[in-house]
Formats: structure tokens, sequence, C-alpha cells
């Protein structure tokens, strides 16, 4: 009875302060679908509360009167290192931090709240296929929190589809001991020696004209299927590019090789993106099971000319961040028309949690809070990553985002690409 005197004390008092302060009204966009970015901050919850506009003090009483523990379910264990953090801001509160897999973790989500029985209250995640927007947020299974004084940090295109913790990619990595500098300038430098006429990289004699030996983790996992993804998305940007490059028009030689795969759409006709993947998809690409062992075949390259595609965190293996005990690695970065899609942790809050105000007093730790500083924003300064503020900046990673050149994805057009990309990279690169 304490209990539940005390929330509805803390609940007349936000409600109050969400009188006062305003805000937009509950609904969709025009498009029947629920609003997110910059015209969600205004919007005013289900529950008749303005979240977006409350301070640390009104989010921490509310979540003293919910009086449960506020868990997470995090892919990244940076959500463990905050939990530590404001666990001794706030030791009045209880904070639970359990890790999931990238793969279950919306299968968990979806089940849970099947049931009626949400166990978690936080959801951190990176969404680079849009999975996360399409199926969780906009079926309000996970709801994208919005704080005002933070997102005025934030620029239009960031906050699009959620609230991003911080900047970072999957990038190519190239060998320095053969290269004093990034070795490529465009994509279409990677699938060097493809032979428009054979349709192959062997020349008249049978021989492979294959320049670049590949390593990546599984194509076909969420991360590297969604920058394929974007690259159909950015097929006529590639195709300015090639024209660019070369000085003639493309050919486009993958027609003659879609089939009517079940379950997905055709791919689009004449398109650069679908021609590069094409090529690529023909090349001799070794599957590792991890990025350590990504980082590794390209620091021994004993195949010639080698690269590597993972995760930037693995630079840490490299000589830039252990000194002469480290890998002879670095990033391809400043690729044309991009290096890759921005890869975002993503916060969200989850659809009918028992902390509500406890997840986003957290989130708002997360987010370093309205100075940009107050929370814990600045441990995630690290290499392959960068700050989403404008008022706060990351240097570890000694280069600039606008130098490594990427671009923010649209997560509406990369998840109507997605299952394409997976299908027929099953389907070419078994049959090359």
């Amino acid at each position: 009875m304490k209990k539940l005197l005390a929330i509805l004390l803390a609940l007349t008092m936000v409600l109050s302060l969400a009188a006062c302060s305003g805000g937009g009204q509950e609904g969709p966009s025009d498009d029947g679908q629920p609003k997110t970015g910059r015209a969600a901050i205004d919007v005013i919850g289900e529950d008749g509360i303005d979240w977006n506009h409350m301070t640390t003090d009104e989010l921490y009483e509310m979540a003293k009167a919910e009086g449960g523990t506020i868990t997470i379910y995090a892919t990244t264990a940076d959500a463990d290192t905050a939990r530590k953090k404001i666990q001794r801001v706030y030791p009045d509160l209880n904070f639970e931090y359990i890790s999931c897999d990238t793969n279950t973790v919306m299968k968990k989500i979806e089940m849970e709240a099947e049931s009626g029985n949400p166990m978690a209250d936080v959801l951190m995640v990176k969404d680079s296929s849009g999975e996360i927007y399409n199926e969780l947020v906009l079926w309000d299974l996970v709801k994208v929190y919005y704080p005002a004084d933070i997102c005025e940090h934030i620029s239009d295109d960031l906050i699009a589809y959620g609230l991003p913790l911080y900047s970072t990619f999957n990038p190519w990595f190239y060998n320095t001991r053969m290269y004093d500098k990034v070795p490529i300038e465009s994509w279409w430098d990677i699938v060097e020696g493809y032979n428009v006429d054979t349709q192959s990289y062997k020349d008249a004699s049978g021989n492979s004209t294959q320049f670049w030996t590949i390593y990546s983790k599984d194509i076909t996992a969420p991360s590297y299927a969604a920058l394929w993804a974007q690259l159909i998305v950015d097929g006529d940007k590639l195709q300015a590019q090639y024209e660019k490059q070369y000085g003639e028009p493309l050919v486009f030689t993958y027609h003659e090789h879609l089939k009517n795969t079940p379950g997905v759409m055709e791919l689009p006709e004449n398109n650069a993106g679908v021609e590069l993947f094409w090529r690529f998809s023909q090349m001799t690409i070794t599957p590792l099971a991890d990025g350590d062992a990504v980082v590794e075949a390209v620091n021994d390259s004993v195949n010639g000319p080698t690269l590597g595609l993972c995760s930037a965190s693995k630079l840490d293996n490299s000589k830039q961040a252990q000194g002469e005990n480290g890998m002879d690695i670095a990033w391809v970065t400043g690729l044309e028309p991009y290096t890759a899609q921005d890869a975002a942790a993503y916060s969200y809050v989850v659809g009918n949690c028992d902390n509500p105000a406890g997840a986003r007093l957290y989130i708002r730790f997360l987010m370093g809070d309205a100075d940009g500083v107050s929370g814990c924003y600045q441990a995630f300064d690290k290499l392959g990553h960068w700050s989403v503020r404008d008022d706060v900046t990351y240097e570890k990673s000694g280069i600039t985002y606008e130098e490594v050149n990427l671009t923010v994805p649209d997560f509406a057009k990369i998840y109507a690409n997605y299952p394409n990309v997976k299908a027929y990279w099953n389907l070419w690169n078994s049959t090359r």
C-alpha cells in the first residue's frame, strides 16, 4: 500500500508538470505510423506523461516510487559500464544488466510482450538492418525516448529512427606492412579484375585475375547484409562513382542470374549496388567465425593483398592501440561514395515495462544528461566510436567522423532489401 501511494503521488506531480510544460498530442504521422525523430519530441505518451521534457530529478523521484529493479537487455558491454556508474550515483535504485545476443534479443522482447510480462525496462542494441525499428518500434513493443534537451545536440538525421548512443561502423581492414596509406578509393576497387565479357575473374587461360584476398564475418549477419542493402539503396551513387572513376558506362551483368527466390522480391534492374554485390559474390571469400580471426588474417596476409570486413572495435588489436606488440592493421576510410553506414547503438524503453521512469533515467545517464558531462557519456570515447552530440567530442579514434565518410542508414529502404541480400548471397555465392 505504501508503494502504491508513493507511485500515485509521484504520478500526480509529473502529470502536473506535464500540463504546465505543454507538448503535442499522441498520434500517428500522416502515413499512420508512430511519430519518430524530431516530430516525436513534443508527443505526449499514451499514459499522458510528457516524458521527453522531464528533468533528471523528476525521473529520479518517479523511479524511486516505482521501486523495482531496472533491467537492461543489451548486446553491448557498454550498457554494463553505464549500469556500474549509475548505481554509484543512485545507490537507492537497483539496476541489472543482462547480456543478450543480437540474433535472439528481438524474439525475447516479442515473446515477453506476447505473454504480457516484459522482463526488461531498457533495450540497447544496434539496428543495422532496420529490424528493430520496423518490427519492434513501429509495433510499440519498444518505445523511443527523445529527451528534448539532449536531442537539441543531435542532428535530425541521426534521430530519425531512434536515440543513438554513439556512432560506429563496420570497416574494411588492410595490412599496414603492405600499404602505408589506404590502398583503395572506392567500392569498385574491391572487385577489381572482374571481366564483364566472361562474367568471372578468370582470364582466357583460366587464371584468376582477382586482386584482393577477402576475409569476412558472415555476410548474411545483420550488420553486413544491411551494409550491402544500403549500397543497393544508393545504387545511383555507386553508378555515378563508377562512371567518374572509369570514364565509361557501367555494364550490368547480373540480370541473367536473378531467380525467383521464395520469400523475397526480385532485385531491381540496372542497379549499380546489385552489380557490385554480384561481382563481390563471385570472388573467393573466406568466412571466419569472428572479428578477431578476420584481423589476424589481414595481419598475416599470406596470400598477397588482403582486405577483411568486421567491427571497427577490432582496431584495438593494432599497433596504433597496442604499440609494437600490436597487429599491422588499419581501417579503410574515405571510400567513395561512402565508406560504410553509421552502425549506431540505440537505446529504447521496453513497452509496458515495470520501470518506465527508471528506464528513462538510465538512458539520460548514458547520454550524459543535459550538459553532456553529468552522466557517463565520456566513458564511450574509444577506438571506433564518435560522439553523436555536437557539444561533446570523442578523441580516441584519431580521425573525424567526416574523414571516415559514413552515411546515415535509411532503415525503411534497407529493411525492404535486407532479405534479398541474404537470399541472393546464399544463391550466388554457392554457384560461383
